[in-house]
This record gives structure tokens, C-alpha cells and sequence, in this order.
């Protein structure tokens, strides 16, 4: 069977409703798949009292503006955690072994979980980027729902991809949750920022142009996002690839 072959829809909704399951009997995967709605509402409920206490505290206007990368990024972590989670379940379980003897094999199994951590990160971004950014273009949301939608499977796969066990797994989680706030050296008012430009998150809070010093044109900076987006999924599937055997 092959990696399209996995991916159809009778196939796909099986494996779907099976993770779902999964997720259901894990009071903190349930935790953290709802969590990953809450960083949008909660910015556009508290953004004109951040703007306000940062105006009267600090003279900063708008300091929401800063806020608004991370919130967008925040669910990419969130979805690809509970991924992540699952696939080193799999991986300590002997799941992939057994994979390589039937129909969706191990690399169809692998592209069902990136494809629908993907597809939710997605849907939740473009949703996200309605509240949050009210006055962006169509192809702004396109742009960071895309990038962020990769973002998660970044997540989700580098856990498996480098941790041996489930402890080393949520103490790297750690570890990467401090890539979301990467986003905010975009803000740094010298060309020097587009040194973060080696960590994928730093590319949204860039497409958000949170300064105008050398900014680049949007297609300028969605062909180096994407791309450097595209370099990490790749090499961590390598990775992965050999650490499940």
C-alpha cells in the first residue's frame, strides 16, 4: 500500500476515530488538545487591556501587536505535543514494527499523523488568525496557517525524533515550548534578527513585519519561511525515521 493509499478517506477516518480514542482515555491529552483554542480567545479578550496597562506603564502603544506571533504559534505546540505524544507511545510500544507488515505500513501511518496534525493546525490557525489579526490580508492568514500548520508537525514529530522515553519526552517539551516566543525576535530593530531566522517560528512573527527596519516583501519572506519550514519537517522524518527502526 502506498503513503497515498493510507491517506484515503475511508482509511483515514479509521485512523482518525482510533487517535481520537487514544486521546479520550488521556485526561492530559484532552487538556492540551483544548488548551489549543484558548491562546486566540484570550488574546482578543485581554488586547485592549494589555494595550492599555503597557500604554500607561511603559508608553509602549499596542504592545499587543508583540503578543500576537506567539499567540498564533502557541497551538502549533499544543496539537503537535499531543501528536508527539502518541507517535512515542507508538515508538516504545513496538507499533512501528508491527506497521511494516500491513496495508498503511509505517511510512503511511506517519504521513496519516503529520497530515492531520496539519489539517487541524490549519483550520485552528486560519480561525485564529480571524480574531487576532481582523485588518490581515487573505493571503497573510494563508501565509502563517501554512507555517504554523508546519510548525506542529515539527513538534510532533521531533519528540519521537530525539527522545528515548516518555520522560525524556516531556522534559524536551519544555524545551521546545520556548521556540513559540523565537517568533518575537522579529521585533528586534536591526537586521541582525534575521539570525532567528534559523528557528521556523521566527518566520511568523517576520510575516507580521513587527518592525520596518529592512523589512522584505511578503513573497520574499513566504518563499525563506516556507522553505526553512520544509528543510526541518524533512530532516526530522529522516530522523525519526531511523530512531523508530
Amino acid at each position: 500500500m502506498s503513503v497515498l493509499g493510507s491517506l484515503s478517506p475511508a482509511r483515514f477516518a479509521r485512523l482518525a476515530a482510533s487517535d481520537a480514542m487514544n486521546i479520550a482515555r488521556d485526561p492530559m491529552l484532552i487538556f492540551a488538545t483544548v488548551m489549543s483554542i484558548t491562546p486566540a480567545i484570550a488574546f482578543v479578550l485581554a488586547r485592549d487591556q494589555m494595550d492599555a496597562a503597557a500604554s500607561a506603564a511603559w508608553g509602549i502603544a499596542a504592545i499587543s501587536r508583540f503578543v500576537a506571533p506567539v499567540a498564533l504559534v502557541l497551538p502549533a505546540f499544543l496539537i503537535g505535543w499531543v501528536t508527539g505524544f502518541l507517535l512515542l507511545e507508538d515508538r516504545d510500544e513496538g507499533v512501528f514494527a508491527a506497521l511494516d507488515v500491513t496495508p498503511v505500513g509505517k511510512s503511511g501511518f506517519l504521513a496519516y499523523r503529520a497530515s492531520v496534525t496539519a489539517l487541524i493546525t490549519f483550520a485552528l490557525t486560519l480561525w485564529a488568525c480571524w480574531l487576532i489579526l481582523p485588518q490581515g490580508s487573505a493571503w497573510l492568514d494563508l501565509l502563517i496557517a501554512v507555517l504554523v500548520a508546519a510548525e506542529a508537525v515539527i513538534a510532533a514529530i521531533i519528540l519521537p525524533a530525539v527522545a528515548r522515553n516518555k520522560v525524556e519526552g516531556l522534559a524536551l517539551t519544555k524545551l521546545i515550548n520556548i521556540a513559540a516566543v523565537a517568533a518575537l525576535i522579529a521585533a528586534i530593530p536591526s537586521p541582525l534578527r534575521f539570525l532567528g531566522g534559523v528557528v521556523p517560528t521566527y518566520w511568523v512573527g517576520e510575516s507580521l513585519h513587527l518592525t520596518d527596519i529592512a523589512a522584505l516583501p511578503l513573497w520574499i519572506t513566504a518563499a525563506i519561511a516556507v522553505s526553512v519550514h520544509a528543510v526541518a519537517v524533512v530532516a526530522l522524518l529522516k530522523l525519526f525515521a531511523r530512531r523508530a527502526g
